[in-house]
This record gives C-alpha cells, structure tokens and sequence, in this order.
C-alpha cells in the first residue's frame, strides 16, 4: 500500500512542474510542494518532534497547511488538522487533549497561548506563519515554547522521509462537537490510503482535473478533497470563500474547473443566487456534496445549474476516513433521495436494536465495515467501545436499504424529535419545506412541549428576494405530511447557523428560537 507521503513523492516524479495548489497568482508545483515538505520533516526533527507525536495543524487553505501535513506524516508524526478561526478555549482543549508536541499557526493566533503554559505541559515548540506581535514575544521569553518562524523551518536541507506503516496513526481529526465536547477521531494511514484510492476508483480522478476548494482543509471532507487530488497529480484551485459566491464562480469559470466539492449550504446558496445562470460552469466535469444529507428539491435545482455535470451524492463520517457510500450519476433521478451504495471496500449493512440485519426498507441503524474505519477515539475508550463492536463502525445514523440495497438517510438518532408517541425524523420535514419555492434551505429540530414532551420547530431561511409565507409553508406541510408531523413553530431567518464544518448547528436553532419575541411564538408564528 501506497500512504500519502508516497502519493505525494510518486506525483512530484511524473509531474514536477505540474501545478499542485493555485491560490490567485501565487502557483506551487509537486515539485516545491515535496521540496517544502521534506524541509518541514528536517525542521520539526530539530525541535524535537519524534515518531509517533502529535503535531496541531492551524494554516487552513493554504500551500503552507498542505507542505506542513506532508511534512508532519513524513516525520512519523500525527496530524492533527484544526480551525485557524480559534480562540483560547477551543485551542488550549485540543492541544492539551492531543497533548501536541508542536503547533504550525498564523501568528494572529499565537496571543490566545499567551500564558496557557501551565495548560500545556507537552506542547513545546510553535512554528508561525507571519509576523509575531511584541506581545507574543513573551511566549518565547518565559522559556516555555520554542518560537520559531515557519520560513526558518523551511531554510534547511530536507530530509528523508520516514516510511509509514499502514497502522500507524496518521492524524487525529476533531469531530465538531455539537453536542458536549470534541472527540478526537484516531486514523490511520492504511485508513486514508484506503479511502482515498476508493474515491479515486469511482470519481475517475486523473491529473488533468482542477478541483475548485472551498472547502476548509481541517474538516474531514476538505481533508479527502485534499488528498484523493494530490495522490493523482492533480490542480486544487482556492476558488475562494462562499461569503462571496460570485467570486466563486468567476474563479471557477477563470480556472476552467473540473470539479466542485460543497455541502448543501453551499449549493443552496449558488442555486438562489439571482443570475447565477449567466457565469459559465460547462467547464465542470462532476460535482460532489456530502457533509449533511441533501434534500431531493436542492439535488434537482443543482442538476438544472449544471447539467452536464456528474453528480456525485455521498455520504460519510469522520470516523470513516471521510467516506461511506455514493450514489452514481447515472441513478441520480431513479434513487432520488438515496445516499447510494457503499464505495469500494466498504460494507453497510442496517441493523435493529439487537444488532442482527433488518429486511428491506426496515430503518435501523447503519454500521459500517472497511479497511478506513478509524481506530478509535482517542483516550477515550468507553465511547470507543460504544461505537466500534463486533459487526462494524455503529455510525449513530438512522436510515433503510431497498431492495437494490440504496441506502436512505432517515436522520441521527440523537436529531430524532419525540412529540408524545411519536418519533419523528426532521429529514422528511426539512424535504417538503426545502421544495417550496422561495425557501433556501430549513432545518427542523424538536423545542420543548409541556404536553408532547418535544413539539417541531422548522427554522427556515428564504431565498434572497423572498419571505416567508406561513399560511402557505403549512398548507403545503398538511398536504404532505402527517398532522402528527406539522412544525408546531416556524422561525424565519436570514440563514441557518453552522459549524465550522459546514454543518447546521442544530443547538444554536434552539437558542434562536428561545430569544426569539417570547420564546413561543416565533417571528413567523406558531401552528
């Protein structure tokens, strides 16, 4: 088996002036993208960074994040990617949880160390990109962190990359912790060698793709992006951020892109985005969504956007290396609604209380089996057992197999809503009001009901230029669903808050809804 830091090396010998990762001008070649990695393995070895530490990663979306990882795996270190968007809490957490042998980050974000030494008692060395402050001087000067700028970690020989094998720990990814605090998912790099190759297999990546990122490169999804291009010598575009849509598209018609990876946050906003069918997207050869299951009504406008594009519906968890199942272009319209069929070696399976398989079209819990399961959590093997048993990776979510054996989503059993006898998905909610015209996108979660114990709050974000229409949302939801399955409470807001990730921030919705005028009966009125 091939582990990244092998991918990486074998590319930069086809190919060593191919553009490896375009940000505006600035192009870096495989060739000075191995070069810096190596350089980087050298230079952590002289601060002491050994086989088997963890090293924090916080230069997101950039050339220097993807030599850093490189560099990181190439010293028998482990990864451990983070948000460059941080403060003091968060970071001291992970970095004190991972006990982290050395940091690689912006220099911005050096003032939120400043006196968390004691906090920190294995983190030694902080390699950062820009200028240190007068103020994060004093860092170095109370003798506890070895200060050192990133482009002196870069000035000396390279060195010689350590072979990895493929149980080893590669990285340990954060999950995004919407619900109590962030577990540290252990991989491997036999897991994302795995995982990268299936995707290869069925995007059919070569190196002549140009894949436009928007995608953060410490989620999990970014993370896969990153490296199934890289292992086949391919273009990753900075195509920009989708605060500025517009920006997005001209950058992806300008580099003439092959691919476009989002979540459904980022689709919803290019589909209601008005005169979005003027830019020139034909250059696009597929797109992928994952991140969080993708409404029917958004999978068929984003069709209409580019239709000549493959589209790629997966589905997938952190604790999978990324990657579970895709459903293929070619059953788009016959599956609609359907995360598809397990990617190459990967098994799912649905299973009921007592673990055995369920028959067809029976929800359950879906467990998974493959060579990218991760190891574990790391330090924590209660939930580690919790969730990795004897048939497979317990993913947590609810869904149903057909008769072809197409997996459908029915939701998180921690999302599910329990309204008196009732246990209701917000999946099949969240569909019918996503397919109203003049809704962006909804997310649906359970407040509390003196009476029902949960009632159903929708949370709805309207597409720009238009209201929300209560009378017609319910009438449209009575029509569709049972009464039983009618939001009791509809909140319209500018747009649906998110994590880091990407993904709805379903405790925030409840807290929205809380300051909203008084906490029953929101802006856009109660049922």
């Amino acid at each position: 088996m091939t582990t990244l830091p092998g991918s990486l090396r074998r590319a930069a010998e086809r190919s060593p002036d191919q553009a490896a990762f375009v940000a505006q001008k600035r192009v870096t070649t495989y060739a000075e993208l191995c070069a810096a990695a190596a350089r980087i393995t050298a230079g952590l070895a002289r601060l002491g960074v050994a086989r088997g530490d963890r090293v924090a990663l916080l230069l997101d979306g950039s050339a220097e994040y993807i030599a850093a990882y490189y560099g990181v795996l190439g010293a028998g270190a482990a990864v451990v990617p983070l948000s460059s968007d941080t403060r003091t809490r968060s970071l001291v957490y992970a970095l004190s949880h991972c006990d982290a042998k050395a940091a690689l980050l912006d220099a911005k974000n050096l003032q939120y160390l400043s006196g968390q030494a004691p906090e920190l008692p294995s983190l030694r060395a902080l390699i950062y990109r820009g200028e240190a402050r007068v103020a994060d001087a004093a860092l170095r000067e109370r003798g506890h962190f070895e200060l050192t700028a990133y482009e002196s970690l870069l000035a000396g020989e390279p060195a010689a990359v350590l072979p990895n094998d493929p149980n080893e720990l590669a990285s340990i990814v954060y999950t995004s912790g919407t619900t109590g605090k962030p577990k540290g998912v252990m991989l491997t790099h036999g897991n994302l060698a795995h995982n990268t190759q299936s995707i290869v297999e069925y995007l059919q990546l070569t190196a002549s793709d140009r894949v436009a990122m928007v995608l953060p490169f410490h989620y999990a999804y970014g993370n896969s992006v990153l490296h199934t291009h890289l292992s086949v010598g391919a273009t990753i575009v900075a195509a920009g951020s989708m605060t500025f849509p517009v920006q997005v598209l001209e950058n992806i018609a300008a580099a003439r892109c092959t691919g476009f990876p989002g979540v459904p946050s980022t689709f919803a906003r290019l589909t209601s985005l008005a005169g979005v069918e003027r830019h020139d997207l034909s250059c696009l050869r597929y797109v992928t969504q994952a991140g969080a299951a993708m409404t029917p009504a958004l999978t068929e406008k984003l069709h209409a956007l580019v239709p000549q594009a493959r589209i790629f519906v997966m589905y997938g968890q952190t604790e999978a290396s990324a990657r579970l199942a895709y459903l293929p272009p070619d059953k788009l319209s016959e599956k609609l609604g359907s995360a598809g069929k397990a990617i190459p070696g990967v098994t799912l399976e649905v299973v009921g209380a007592d673990g055995a398989p369920l028959p067809a079209r029976a929800t359950g819990e879906i467990v998974a089996r493959g060579a990218n399961i991760m190891r574990g959590y790391w330090r924590d093997p209660e939930q580690t057992a919790k969730v990795l048993r004897s048939n497979g990776l317990h993913t947590g979510d609810l869904g149903w197999l057909d008769e072809d054996g197409f997996l459908y989503i029915v939701g998180r059993e921690s999302e599910m809503i329990k309204a008196g006898a009732h246990r209701i998905s917000p999946r099949e909610i969240e569909d019918v009001i996503e397919a109203i015209d003049g809704v962006r996108e909804c997310a649906v979660v359970g407040v509390p009901d003196e009476q029902l114990g949960q009632a159903i709050l929708a949370v709805v974000a309207p597409r720009d230029g238009h209201e929300i229409e209560r009378q017609r949302l319910m009438r449209t939801c009575l029509e569709e669903l049972p009464r039983y399955k009618l939001p009791a409470h509809v909140l319209a807001v500018p747009a649906l808050p998110r994590t880091p990730a990407g993904k709805v921030a379903r405790a925030e919705l409840l807290e929205l809804w809380r300051q909203s005028s008084s906490g029953t009966a929101p802006a856009a009125g109660g049922a």
